[in-house]
């Protein structure tokens, strides 16, 4: 774990959408595994947010499914006893302010398994293409040792979080907003909001969001 105190999460419309997308089916069968989850993409969330998970691990260039060694995943379980059904991925940031708490922008989440992969919808938000190396990735190392060790992960983990932190040309997307993970109600049915910090001058989006004004 980085020890941190805590870091700002931000996000996009895009990622909006995909938390939307899990708290819809979550609403239509609140007792059934859709809420189950839910819960547990939160409490992910939550674990991203305060520092209690570095993610699993980094992520690296593979043509088809991009040049993404700027970005972290993080595993979701919707049961803890089989194998995880979607992957979180994120992206370090230093502080916006010196003295103020690091960032993690929040890209997407998304089923492990089938065509359109997760790895497709980051590369597409970071206006990637799947094929292509990013030359200006190579500060965060040629390749990926996600395949190693738990140790060897978080080494490379805590390696690229600095590469990170340290680089000016790791910028948020222009559409990220903080973002704030917390209870909607305490109904006891698990039900939980994302909610997001707006500019005072800001107008809500189609999807909740400020846009631009």
């Amino acid at each position: 774990m980085s020890g941190a105190a805590g870091y700002v999460l931000i996000a996009g419309p895009e990622f909006d959408l995909d938390y939307r997308r899990i708290d819809a089916a979550a609403q239509r069968n609140p007792g059934g595994p859709e809420a189950v989850l839910r819960r547990q993409v939160l409490r992910a969330m939550l674990d991203v947010a305060n520092g209690r998970s570095d993610g699993h691990h980094a992520l690296g260039y593979a043509p088809g499914k991009g040049d993404l060694r700027d970005c972290v995943t993080e595993y979701v379980h919707s049961d803890p006893q089989r194998k995880a059904d979607l992957r979180l991925v994120f992206r370090e940031m230093a502080p916006e302010v010196p003295g103020s708490p690091a960032r993690r922008e929040l890209l997407a989440i998304r089923g492990r398994h089938g065509v359109n992969n997760v790895y497709a919808h980051v590369c597409a938000r970071l206006g990637r293409q799947v094929t292509d190396r990013q030359p200006g990735l190579d500060r965060f190392g040629r390749e990926s040792v996600s395949g190693g060790n738990g140790a060897a992960r978080q080494a490379e983990l805590d390696a690229r979080r600095a590469v990170a932190h340290a680089w000016a040309g790791q910028r948020p997307l222009r559409s990220s907003r903080p973002l704030a993970v917390g209870t909607a109600r305490a109904s006891g049915d698990g039900s939980a909001t994302v909610a997001r910090e707006q500019p005072r001058s800001a107008r809500a989006g189609p999807t909740g969001w400020p846009e631009r004004g």
